[in-house]
């Protein structure tokens, strides 16, 4: 492996490697999508997961081999919410980075058909509807920093994992 010096944008500093491909570290994708009605988000109870069982989250999965970002946002809300949404009907509003895990792309759906509901109950015990503006505890942090991200026409973050 050759490691070299490169002047990095100010306010960065640290050593680059050359590795070969196969040794390079890797991302996971995800996607989750905001369902908000009269000021409130449809939130999911994780549960049976083996992470952040218990907690709130949004519809959210990861992006499949050969899957679109978008494609896999509709796939995942019709899965986990039973709702159909158009391409055409999400809205990107954030994108952030979870320092050496994943990447997570966050749309809001302008609209969508059905009602929101428990699409797989053995992943997740309950559906609720919670004020935007008013986050219990339970939700998982990146998602409370999410909306104060939007809040903040913050359109990127990153940062350390939390849970």
């Amino acid at each position: 492996m050759e490691v070299y010096s490169k002047t990095l944008p100010t306010g960065l500093s640290g050593t680059c490697y050359n590795l070969p491909m196969s040794e390079r570290h890797l991302t996971r994708t995800a996607v989750f999508v905001i369902l908000e009605k009269d000021n409130k988000v449809f939130f999911l109870r994780r549960a049976n997961t083996g992470w952040a069982d218990g907690m709130l989250t949004i519809p959210a999965g990861h992006v499949d081999k050969g899957d679109f970002v978008r494609e896999a946002a509709i796939k995942e809300t019709k899965e986990e919410a039973l709702v159909d949404v158009q391409i055409e009907d999400l809205e990107f509003v954030h994108v952030d980075y979870i320092r050496d895990e994943y990447v997570n792309f966050y749309f809001k759906a302008q609209k969508w058909t059905g009602e929101p509901g428990l699409g797989e109950p053995h992943l997740a015990s309950e559906a609720v509807w919670i004020d935007k503006n008013n986050l219990p505890e339970d939700v998982i942090p990146q998602l409370k920093r999410l909306f104060q991200q939007i809040n903040q026409n913050s359109f990127f973050s990153e940062f350390n994992r939390e849970l």
